[in-house]
């Protein structure tokens, strides 16, 4: 049985946010058997459903740019936000011809519907990513703060703490970035100088944004009194410093890490040693360091972060293996595990899922041969609109949505109490060093539907005023709701099970007081991105279209209307409640039930 998920009990400890989690199933429920896509199969059905789309909040699908634009602009795009003439073109929502008519992809939908599948189907867990997130947890006093202390400080005992990470400089030789260890002085490879000795208009070192020339009266290497004394970090104090060389004043380098409002020191760091052995950078930890680099880190060290050339940083080695680098002393570190890590072994089954089996797949990881999709998604057209097509009569400025933050730990991981991690008790909460038979992912992500969403639900209080320096705010121009589309996903060959699949996402369950809806497009944690979706199915007599491919002189369709669809969902509700785990399922008889 997987970890369960408890929320906290205490007030307190409750946070809130604008979605929620399908947990994990116990158990796949695999495909039905494959059949030859070479040939329509006598006991398989093929035919489109015809879908209306119905907007419930404001939606928005970024238009996609002319090939004049993005040649223009693909280089710099941040440049296109600095004209109100390409801000409000690439504010556009998605059109083919007109953009007047707004369009929804039809990959937008397909990828939505084939989530759902994979949701309501019970199927594998794949898409999870890989690679080690990292994290920073200076001051934190929960369980992976005391973990981020470890790998960083050594515990001397009564509060007392020797650093473990050591300074360098950044190189490349050979298309390869490398760190030439800084000069050993007195045991260590920095210093730390309060900010109140250093000198103004520092020289730059080498061109690095972050770094000055600095000289320095070294003081004793030793416990010295921080947080007012209620630790004691090891390091060299500087006792005099001067912004040129001076007898008695070894060169260094000064490093700002950045602003914080309780910092009362910063670091800095001895000359590089031309006789130390260079420390090589995998291309794993530079993959992870590059997705890592945030918006403040490059402000202030340049679009790359730390790698530039002669750019002071500090490091930690494990057992003389690179461990992680970074700008400042107490830098990120990337967890032992992750994401996928955390998810069960049986989630990864080689066999094929219902997903799968609809939506194809290619050829990757455990599948040796792809193979070819059975449902085709049209375009979402314009159709009408309730009382005017847009949500605000000009491009509008969202409130700043940063990306899915999993770092998250305490919504993303299961917290379960029976397993040692009470939600209640910070100290005690499951992270990404966690092991998997105490903690995996949470499942996965929906976002709610908040019903009416008016325009300041959206849009951003303050203006921008500056679009030049702006990294993160952006234009969009959605539709409002009450806005009608229509799209036509074609079948072929599929079963009734696979059918009923499609229907029943398509048709998601109500209850009383309640409302379920679709979620597509952008800005979905403000309320937007709300569809109703209205399904008609159509089926095909083949046998009847192929024995007579003419009607007089028009083609001969040989289609009927289904106006019952339940058949279908029923099949797929009972092909799926009999797979799945049955302890799981405690005797529920409809997937709709709790």
């Amino acid at each position: 049985m997987n970890p369960r998920h408890k929320n906290p009990s205490r007030q307190d400890r409750a946070a809130h946010a604008p979605y929620n989690f399908v947990p994990l199933p116990e158990k796949i429920v695999l495909a039905e058997p494959v059949l030859p896509q070479d040939q329509y199969h006598r006991d398989r059905l093929t035919g489109y459903i015809d879908c209306t789309l119905t907007t419930e909040s404001p939606l928005y699908t970024r238009t996609a740019l002319n090939p004049e634009f993005f040649r223009q602009w693909t280089e710099n795009a941040r440049k296109v936000m600095e004209s109100s003439q390409t801000r409000e073109e690439y504010a556009h929502f998605f059109h083919v011809d007109d953009a007047q008519r707004p369009v929804i992809p039809g990959s937008s939908l397909r990828g939505m519907v084939r989530s759902l599948v994979e949701i309501a189907g019970y199927g594998k867990m794949q898409w999870v990513t890989n690679e080690p997130l990292v994290f920073r947890a200076v001051g934190d006093t929960t369980g992976v703060g005391e973990y981020y202390r470890q790998r960083l400080l050594r515990d001397d005992g009564k509060r007392h703490y020797t650093p473990l990470m050591k300074a360098g400089y950044l190189e490349q030789q050979k298309g390869s970035w490398v760190i030439r260890p800084a000069k050993l002085i007195n045991g260590t490879t920095f210093a730390c100088i309060h900010k109140d000795k250093i000198p103004r208009d520092l020289p730059q070192w080498h061109g690095c944004k972050n770094a000055r020339h600095i000289w320095v009266k070294l003081g004793q290497h030793g416990y010295q009194k921080v947080r007012g004394g209620f630790i004691h970090l090891r390091y060299t104090p500087v006792l005099e410093a001067a912004g040129a060389a001076a007898d008695g004043l070894p060169e260094a380098v000064l490093v700002y890490s950045g602003e914080m409002s309780s910092k009362r020191r910063e670091a800095v760091i001895f000359p590089p040693d031309p006789n130390a052995s260079l420390i090589e950078i995998n291309d794993d930890l530079l993959r992870v360091y590059r997705e890592q680099i945030s918006q403040e880190q490059k402000q202030l060290l340049g679009e790359q972060g730390a790698l530039n050339p002669h750019q002071a940083v500090f490091y930690l080695e494990t057992n003389g293996v690179l461990v992680f680098f970074g700008h400042a002393m107490m830098f990120r570190l990337p967890y032992k595990r992750s994401p996928f890590n955390l998810v069960p072994e049986y989630l990864h089954h080689p066999d094929i899922d219902l997903a799968e089996a609809i939506f194809g797949y290619v050829p990757e990881g455990n599948h040796e041969e792809g193979r070819a999709g059975r449902v085709f998604f049209t375009d979402a057209r314009f159709e009408s609109a309730r009382d005017g097509v847009w949500f605000s009569g000009k491009p509008i400025t969202p409130a700043i949505l940063s990306s899915p933050k999993p770092t998250t730990f305490q919504h993303y991981l299961v917290q379960d109490k029976d397993r040692g991690h009470n939600p209640d008790d910070k100290r005690q909460l499951a992270h990404y060093t966690t092991p998997p038979e105490e903690t995996i992912i949470r499942g996965h992500k929906l976002y709610w539907h908040r019903g009416p969403v008016e325009l300041k639900n959206v849009q951003e209080g303050k203006p921008v005023n500056d679009w030049s320096n702006d990294t993160q705010h952006t234009q969009i121009k959605p539709v409002k709701a009450g806005v009608v589309f229509r799209f036509r996903i074609h079948f072929e060959n599929l079963s009734k099970v696979e059918l009923g699949a499609l229907l029943w996402v398509l048709t998601p369950p109500g209850e009383a007081g309640k409302q379920y809806r679709h979620k597509l497009g952008m800005g979905k944690p403000l309320g937007m991105g709300s569809v109703k979706i209205t399904p008609s199915l159509h089926l095909s007599d083949r046998l009847s279209r192929y024995s007579r491919l003419f009607d007089g002189d028009t083609w001969h369709r040989a289609e009927r209307d289904e106006q019952d669809m339940r058949p279908f969902i029923t099949a797929f509700e009972g092909y799926v409640l009999n797979g799945m785990d049955q302890g799981a399922r405690a005797g529920v008889k409809s997937l709709k039930d709790p």
